[in-house]
């Protein structure tokens, strides 16, 4: 299930000072935002800790966490005014304390910038459909061949298993690369003779992403 704190922080990167100016908290690494809403019915606490947010909506009266906000099914008229009201401090908060990014993930965005750098060639978002919208695709300059694709999707489709959690992949083409179980997979939604899937989790360093990266553009190239 895909939280609303998920959602509307997807392709979002937060910037400290901004987060400072709007009112979080810090402590240690982690930011802290409260606010009450709904005449102080509840409360809402969106915390960020090394870019990952986390948030709950606390019911005053009771003390406990309101999870119904979370749960589509949920669609009755009280409901619907708690998550309205949870939704407006959360854009509130991205529209004042954030930076519209490509990717969903810190190494993800890194990776981009690295690829830059490197190729001098940025990202293409070929699909229209909201599902793959988001989907980037990397070429080369003069053949226009796919080299890298990075995709966000939901972790158990790569690791094969009851994982819900939605992660950046970038899949690429390799001859030489070892499957380990923990990163590097047979490709998602490509042929997994020739091409593996990673997960973009910082697990692997990206100097050893971009090691791989560089194997994708030579055997995608002109005589890939």
């Amino acid at each position: 299930m895909v939280r609303l704190i998920d959602d509307v922080f997807k392709n979002q990167k937060f910037i400290p000072e901004q987060m400072s100016e709007f009112g979080f908290q810090k402590t240690g690494n982690t930011y802290t935002y409260e606010e009450n809403f709904l005449d102080g019915s509840f409360r809402a606490v969106v915390t960020v800790e090394n870019g990952k947010v986390n948030g709950q909506v606390i019911d005053c009266s009771t003390g406990d966490e309101y999870y119904q906000v979370d749960v589509p099914a949920m669609q009755g008229k009280f409901v619907s005014s708690v998550r309205a009201g949870y939704l407006d401090i959360l854009g509130r908060i991205a529209d004042h304390c954030c930076q519209a990014v490509l990717f969903a993930s810190p190494q993800a965005n890194r990776i981009t910038a690295k690829i830059y750098d490197r190729y001098h060639v940025a990202p293409d978002f070929p699909w229209q459909s909201k599902s793959f919208k988001a989907y980037g695709v990397f070429r080369h300059l003069d053949s226009g061949k796919w080299f890298g694709l990075i995709m966000n999707v939901k972790r158990g489709l790569v690791t094969k298993n009851d994982d819900e959690q939605t992660v950046d992949i970038i899949n690429l083409k390799s001859d030489s690369m070892p499957l380990d179980d923990r990163s590097v997979f047979p490709s998602y939604h490509m042929n997994h003779k020739y091409w593996i899937s990673v997960i973009l989790d910082d697990q692997l360093s990206d100097d050893d992403l971009m090691k791989m990266i560089d194997e994708s553009f030579r055997l995608t190239g002109k005589q890939g």
